[in-house]
């Protein structure tokens, strides 16, 4: 019982096992370990800082090759198999590398990698000396696993390695196995089956291979030709995953365990593995705030804030005084804590127990928390607090508004939204009512109010386009808000096109008919004291309002003698009271100039706006948030009738409810000012003190101190993720998957995980269960591991055994006026040319085991000294600045070859456009190809590869217009009606990895009769995301949450692909010959 007990104890998250003679590795924990082949207490042999994955053991097992992550990137490593020191073989600098073999002597290893690929994760075949060298690649184009046999048969794994991630996958890029069955060079296709089919293995002269075509990933064979199919493995729950072979046996992992497979017997075992370890990735740990704050709020008099850093709620003074720590900690997350109208509490979403309610707690900490809430809320997206009694105002993914009483627990949904999102939930200053964004259309939304008490809703705006972010002005005269109304059209200066890049400006809406605009200027005397009633009617007079803001930009404490007088009685906030007769008529627009505007606040006597440059989208990521910290704080102050700047490098901003307090935040910074604090003349501002104090107004979030218990977290991380699954994904019936047994299943496996890296796989396998394409995990808080980067030269080179350099066999070239994409070695003046060989890199000789890569370890964009041997025999020395990744610098090269190959096979008549992706990288790669070729008499539009994105109807609207008449002018040449149409017939070209909306794109081409689509069955993945709720560690998982119909194939794109006219394939054998047989066709 004790040694069963010690097993389940020790029980790792095993996977990736290697098998040679009575040894298995595997990894777990991010290292390796080795284990009898019949099971036992395993032994690490591995404890480095990365991430190790795919060993392989060598057929004789005396080495043992994997990928390690010990300097940053994915690298080949190898090391004796009884463990020992490992050595780094290569410094490829890619982002995807596997091991995938040997050679059947032992003498080197087969693996992949996209480091020489123009298109992220399209790995190739490479082979590399044990004894280390440069390595060779094996020229045979994209692939995933290989395996070779003694007489030099072949086996190619192509498009998919993993079929667990999406379990029941039958698109395009569904595995595909090739075979050499002669070991002559020529291949051709194994076997097909209605499945995914990956990861072939010689065992005798049969093909092993993994595959889910009857529905759960087992272990089949099949002779060379493709016929005797047969069935090894009986898995019915959790899919087989990550087999490998050593031609008598295959070991594979299930529902994290190890299996093997005996092909003589025909039998597999469990095996029952320990892996005693002390879990040090599990250990606690303590955490900065600054990076992982998710929401602050000001306290009601400006005080003090109330946040959340990763998942956990905290209270603390803006300077004195201590923080204070609420909840339960990592076991629990906690989301939206605001502060309520008394000031001594506040409320918070909390997950405990499982599903999400509210829960009040106590500044002070001076009492227990006390739930608020016992109906279903759905997700919370947004809360607002009354300004004066214990009722809050939410909205939720169900596109719901509603009103929760805290003391009787009791909700009401008064609204739901069709188009989007209820947002912007913002109380009138007397808590009687609620105005909100709310869209009666996808593509428009208008601001409402509702009586909180009645439930009665009223519009305010009429729809247009987007009208958001209300503000009630503090003596309750004006709404506020931002929208999208101006329609002031910018040409564009690339095409014939206008835009409206600053369409936004903020506006206001008078509450009561008999209120004037405030835009209006009043009478002053030269002090500045306004002699009539002014705009607002403020408990303090609008004078006794400036003459107070005079003071420092920081929120300063009052002075002693100020401090010990009496407090006033608090006046009872004004009765809002508003005529919704013709509201929408009263519409009056700010007199500040359109832009890109945010967020609206309103102040005594001010309005306060963020405001952000309209900025290029390249390089964002929409999986990301990408928080821009470029914002400003405006203020238009209604006495002075102008608009001044108060902040600069601003993402976000709170106010206050004493509308003094203004918190901002910059970077992973929080900053407290006066919101009162006198216009400056002009953009000149003071600079502002880097310290945290009260002079400055930078807050001190080093202060708060955020324990992190990774266990807690990633259970508490796993329930959110499969919660958020069941609430945002398209289909309620959740595809006929039963949600609540995949959670039990997979919960099972949580005690097993040790590491960020383990948990990301069991997220990725569980959510894998929908079947689904776009059920996607990213990012999030894993080990940390040093980064020395490879400085990379934008060449490929060859070891030239005559001078023992490195021969330059290519320099790649790319865009001369943008040095990142062009080759450090074509820099004008340095006149390095193709043969050229490089005997030393920045003061070392290189050889055959010392290569110029290994020698260019953290040079990434740096400058480095090259000795070259010219092709006249004369040793000269250069310095070059690397490139830091060439992936760019090889599409460019990719692109232009192809187009040159175009125009020289149709003498100029053909044109050549390359779409790498549908977001902004992809619309401008379109319209560099497009604006440059749409003249000529024909055009090829390359798809293969498309990574997906948004903006395919914007490329399919560009090529649908038809050429139908001329501008004939008399001088020049005629000009196309309308522009920038194609001359003549059009080709689309796709590929299996052209995907989401790739897929669309290349469906439509042919649904919209644009021309013939050649190539392949596309990846099959249209179900839409919108990622919004990233996980307490920055994990961001991505529900299908948009469900794509098409007109004419309805819902059968997803889990398919775009189907093309002529089904054509690249074979092994035509990446070796360097054939096109798709652009063959095309033309």
């Amino acid at each position: 019982m004790r040694q069963s007990n010690s097993f389940m104890n020790n029980a790792g998250y095993y996977r990736q096992p290697t098998i040679a003679g009575d040894v298995i590795v595997f990894v777990c924990e991010d290292d390796l370990w080795s284990v009898p082949v019949g099971g036992g207490v395993a032994r690490r042999l591995t404890a480095g800082v990365g991430e190790c994955s795919t060993p392989r053991l060598s057929p004789d097992g005396r080495w043992l090759a994997f990928v390690g992550r010990e300097e940053g990137s994915p690298e080949v490593y190898v090391m004796p198999a009884e463990g020992g020191d490992a050595t780094l073989l290569t410094h490829l600098a890619g982002e995807t590398c596997a091991v995938t073999g040997w050679t059947p002597d032992s003498a080197s290893i087969l693996f992949v990698s996209d480091a020489r690929a123009p298109f992220l994760r399209h790995t190739e075949g490479f082979a590399i000396s044990r004894d280390g060298g440069s390595p060779r690649s094996l020229g045979l184009g994209h692939m995933l696993s290989l395996d070779m046999a003694r007489d030099g048969a072949t086996l190619i794994g192509r498009n998919n390695i993993d079929p667990a991630r999406w379990k029941r996958y039958r698109g395009g890029t569904a595995g595909e196995l090739w075979v050499d069955a002669t070991g002559k060079g020529a291949f051709s296709k194994l076997i097909s089956v209605d499945g995914n089919a990956v990861s072939p293995m010689w065992i005798g002269r049969r093909a092993y291979f993994l595959s889910d075509h009857e529905g759960v990933g087992n272990l089949y064979s099949c002779a060379p030709d493709g016929s005797d199919l047969r069935r090894h493995t009986d898995h019915d729950d959790y899919y087989v995953r990550f087999p490998s072979s050593d031609g008598r046996r295959i070991v594979y992992s299930a529902g994290a365990q190890l299996y093997v497979y005996d092909a003589a017997a025909d039998k597999t075992a469990r095996l029952e593995i320990s892996a005693p370890s002390t879990n040090t990735q599990t250990a606690r740990r303590f955490v900065d705030a600054a990076p992982t704050l998710e929401h602050f709020a000001p306290h009601p008099d400006g005080r003090a804030l109330a946040l959340i850093a990763r998942g956990q709620p905290f209270t603390m003074p803006l300077w004195e005084e201590a923080v204070i720590h609420h909840g339960l900690g990592s076991r629990v997350r906690y989301r939206h804590a605001s502060w309520l109208h008394d000031g001594l509490r506040f409320v918070a979403v909390t997950d405990e127990g499982g599903t999400e309610h509210l829960q009040i707690f106590w500044a002070d900490d001076s009492q227990p928390p006390a739930p608020a809430s016992d109906v279903d809320l759905g997700r919370i997206t947004e809360l607002a607090v009354s300004p004066t009694a214990d009722v809050v105002a939410l909205a939720n993914h169900r596109h719901e508004l509603a009103i929760v009483d805290l003391e009787t627990k009791q909700a009401r949904t008064i609204d739901r939204s069709p188009g989007m999102r209820v947002s912007d939930l913002s109380w009138s200053p007397d808590g009687r009512w609620v105005a909100y964004s709310y869209a009666p259309h996808g593509d428009q939304s208008i601001v409402r109010v509702a009586e909180a008490a009645s439930g009665v809703i009223r519009d305010v705006t009429a729809p247009l386009r987007f009208d958001r972010a209300p503000a009630w002005d503090p003596d309750g005269k004006y709404l506020y808000f931002l929208s999208t109304r101006d329609f002031n059209p910018v040409y564009d200066a690339l095409q014939f096109d206008l835009s409206f890049p600053f369409a936004m400006r903020p506006f206001l809406v008078t509450l009561r008919s008999d209120i004037a605009s405030p835009f209006v200027p009043k009478a002053r005397a030269f002090d500045g004291s306004v002699k009539v009633p002014a705009p607002h009617e403020y408990p303090d007079s609008t004078t006794d309002v400036l003459s107070r803001s005079r003071g420092s930009s920081s929120v300063e404490s009052k002075p002693a003698e100020a401090a010990a007088a009496p407090a006033e009685a608090p006046k009872p906030p004004p009765i809002v009271d508003i005529d919704f007769e013709g509201i929408s008529g009263r519409i009056i627009g700010f007199p500040v100039d359109e832009g890109r505007y945010e967020q609206i606040a309103a102040a005594p006597g001010r309005a306060l706006f963020t405001q952000f440059p309209v900025r290029g989208s390249l390089g964002h990521s929409f999986l990301k948030d990408d928080t821009h910290d470029d914002g400003t704080i405006l203020a238009y102050d209604f006495a002075e009738q102008r608009c001044a700047s108060l902040a600069t490098c601003v993402s976000e901003m709170r106010l206050a409810p004493d509308g003094h307090t203004l918190v901002y935040r910059s970077g992973y910074r929080l900053r407290a000012i006066n919101a009162l604090e006198p216009l400056a003349d002009g953009d000149a501002r003071p600079p502002v003190p880097d310290e945290v104090s009260r002079r400055s107004g930078w807050i001190g979030l080093g202060r708060v101190s955020v324990l992190v218990e990774p266990r807690d977290e990633w259970a508490q991380m796993y329930y959110e993720a499969w919660r958020l699954q069941r609430e945002q994904f398209w289909d309620e019936a959740m595809s006929q998957v039963d949600w609540d047994v995949v959670r039990d299943r997979y919960a099972t496996l949580l005690p097993r995980v040790r590491t960020r890296g383990e948990l990301s796989d069991l997220f990725w396998e569980m959510q894998g269960e929908l079947g689904t394409s776009h059920a996607y995990e990213y990012f999030g808080d894993y080990r940390r591991t040093p980064s020395y980067r490879v400085g990379l030269l934008g060449a490929d080179l060859a070891y030239d055994e005559r001078s023992g350099g490195y021969k330059i066999v290519h320099i790649l070239r790319g865009d001369s006026w943008n040095r990142d994409t062009d080759s450090p070695l074509a820099e004008p003046g340095l006149r390095v040319r193709e043969g050229e060989i490089i005997v030393g890199v920045g003061g070392h000789p290189v050889d055959r085991e010392h290569p110029v890569e290994a020698l260019l370890v953290n040079f990434s964009g740096r400058e480095v000294a090259l000795n070259l041997l010219d092709l006249e025999g004369v040793r000269r020395r250069i310095v070059v600045k690397t490139l830091r990744d060439e992936r760019a610098l090889r599409y460019r090269e990719w692109v232009e070859t192809n187009r040159k190959l175009v125009h020289e096979r149709s003498g100029g008549r053909v044109g050549y456009v390359h779409i790498p992706d549908m977001g902004p990288a992809g619309f401008a790669e379109f319209h560099r190809g497009f604006l440059a070729e749409f003249n000529r008499g024909a055009l090829i539009v390359d798809a293969r590869y498309n990574r997906g994105g948004h903006v395919s109807a914007l490329l399919l609207e560009k090529l649908s217009r038809k050429r139908v008449g001329y501008d004939i002018p008399r001088h020049g040449v005629p000009r196309p009606y309308p522009d920038e149409s194609v001359a003549g017939p059009m080709v689309g070209i796709a590929n299996q990895f052209a995907g989401s909306d790739g897929d669309i794109f290349s469906h439509c081409f042919r649904l919209y009769k644009l021309g013939p689509l050649v190539g392949k069955r596309t990846w099959g993945g249209v179900i839409g995301i919108w990622p919004q709720h990233p996980l307490v560690d920055g994990t961001v998982t991505t529900q299908p949450e948009f469900s794509f119909w098409f007109t004419d194939v309805g819902w059968k794109v997803e889990n398919h692909g775009a189907e093309p006219d002529y089904d054509i394939d690249i074979a092994p054998h035509d990446y070796r010959d360097g054939k096109d047989p798709q652009m063959d066709k095309a033309l």
